[in-house]
């Protein structure tokens, strides 16, 4: 596959139509966590008001960390955004794109069956994130991937 077809800056991100959803799960679980607090006598207000507001601010840090969460291709390489942390992996830093499948696949309904991971020459693996068999055709963007790399490092060398 060509990576002429694939147009840079491309960008992997959750469809906002999901992020809706999993917005109002969060936070229905949140008040599910909120409600045995606030149904107990002992705590005093001050206290189920700061819980509350913990629990809560923690909810829609992991919305906000979900919907920003991206992998991004460009001309210079591979930036991925996870929920905290940010990474950018030049061309040459590389090895290779590689499908693997999630060892945790059978845990809930929606989970991907597979992950695509950039292997670096160091032996490391990074994630890329909505790279997988939820969001994409994995195989079809793993080629895209090892032919984008295979240009720019014939590029860089």
């Amino acid at each position: 596959m060509s990576a002429e077809s694939f147009r840079l800056p491309h960008e992997y991100r959750v469809a906002t139509t999901r992020i809706g959803g999993f917005a109002f799960t969060i936070l229905l679980l949140s008040f599910g966590a909120l409600l045995p607090l606030w149904s107990d006598k002992e705590f005093a207000s001050s206290t189920k008001g700061i819980g509350s507001l913990l629990i809560l601010g923690f909810c829609l840090l992991v919305i906000v960390g979900a919907a920003r969460a991206a992998t991004v291709v460009t001309a210079e390489g591979v930036r991925v955004r996870g929920m905290i942390r940010r990474r950018r992996l030049a061309w040459s830093e590389i090895k290779e794109f590689r499908k693997e499948p999630n060892p945790n696949a059978h845990m809930g309904r929606g989970a991907p069956k597979f992950f695509t991971y950039a292997l670096r020459h160091d032996g490391r693996k990074v994630q890329l994130p909505y790279v997988d068999d939820k969001h994409v055709v994995v195989d079809r963007e793993v080629a895209r991937l090892l032919a984008l790399l295979e240009e720019h490092r014939g590029a860089t060398d």
